[in-house]
């Protein structure tokens, strides 16, 4: 994020530089040249030549016109290179200076996340399993505590998981069979998909190395996220190089499609919860190298992620 925040700041420095140097540059070049080939006639009362002298002559001017000409030309050209580069390092060191202090802040804020959320994590699973031991049944006032101290279970873990995602680098890779894998992830996730019809188009991939982990929890994200929105149907196809997630509920208008992998962004305000999981999805496929997208085609919202 930071990286391409620092380019972005050098590339408007540089585009703005560009543009004054080729404008300056190009206006001496015109003036030199123009004032050059625009030099007044010889006096009427200066040394006669014989024509053919005096055609010599001026050929020979000429030619100096253009040689310094060309001289300027390769001169102007050469400043400005050098320009630029100068330009470009000085750029980058203020862009640099310029985003640490936020750059520290925002690294101060994940660790904070994270180690909030994982001191939260703790009470709430108190709670819950007080909840459960106090076994009080038919009273509206216990299921409600016990409904949103599951709300915050999620949401702790959501962001614990997004704290995590951005504090740790390190891809881990494995071999594994991604069919077998998926089989498995998919079957846990089958209590909720109750009345919904759920395609599977999956090609047998054999042994891949992969980061198992990461793709699974994409996996889940979407069609988890597939299972909250659609109406009847969802369809999964996988290969050893794409997955793609689709389902059949309303899809995601224009305005929304481009901000769909934000935090905290949610296209539905009335839906529940806060709008993070596919970014969570999405910075987990980035740190891999993976390609996350997300399109509105034959009247189905499809997420397709290229590993």
């Amino acid at each position: 994020m930071f990286r391409k925040l620092r380019n972005r700041l050098i590339f408007i420095n540089l585009s703005i530089t560009s543009l004054v140097i080729l404008v300056v540059f190009a206006s001496i070049y015109v003036i030199s040249t123009h004032s050059a080939n625009h030099r007044p006639p010889m006096p009427e009362n200066s040394t006669n030549y014989s024509g053919e002298v005096e055609e010599l002559i001026e050929d020979r001017i000429q030619n100096e016109k253009n040689i310094a000409a060309r001289e300027l030309l390769v001169m102007l050209i050469v400043s400005g290179i050098a320009i630029d580069l100068i330009v470009a390092f000085v750029s980058y060191y203020l862009a640099e200076e310029a985003i640490k202090p936020v750059r520290e802040a925002y690294e101060a804020q994940k660790v904070f996340i994270a180690n909030a959320s994982h001191e939260i994590k703790t009470p709430l699973a108190a709670i819950a399993a007080n909840l459960e031991a106090a076994d009080i049944k038919d009273n509206k006032w216990i299921s409600n505590v016990e409904k949103e101290t599951a709300k915050l279970t999620e949401l702790n873990g959501e962001l614990l998981s997004l704290a995590r995602t951005d504090l740790i680098t390190d891809v881990s890779m494995k071999e594994v069979d991604l069919t077998e894998l998926t089989e498995k992830s998919l079957e846990s996730m089958k209590p909720r998909m109750i009345g919904i019809k759920f395609e599977k188009g999956i090609v047998a991939t054999g042994k891949i190395k992969i980061n198992a982990a990461d793709f699974i929890q994409i996996l889940e994200i979407l069609v988890d996220n597939a299972i909250k929105y659609s109406d009847k149907r969802i369809d999964l196809t996988l290969n050893s190089h794409e997955l793609i997630v689709a389902n059949d509920g309303a899809t995601i208008s224009e305005k929304d499609l481009p901000h769909i992998f934000e935090r905290f962004y949610q296209a539905d305000k009335s839906a529940e919860g806060v709008g993070l999981g596919l970014s969570i999805a999405k910075s987990l496929a980035d740190r891999n190298g993976w390609g996350l997208t997300v399109e509105n085609r034959d009247n189905k919202t499809k997420f397709t992620l290229k590993f």
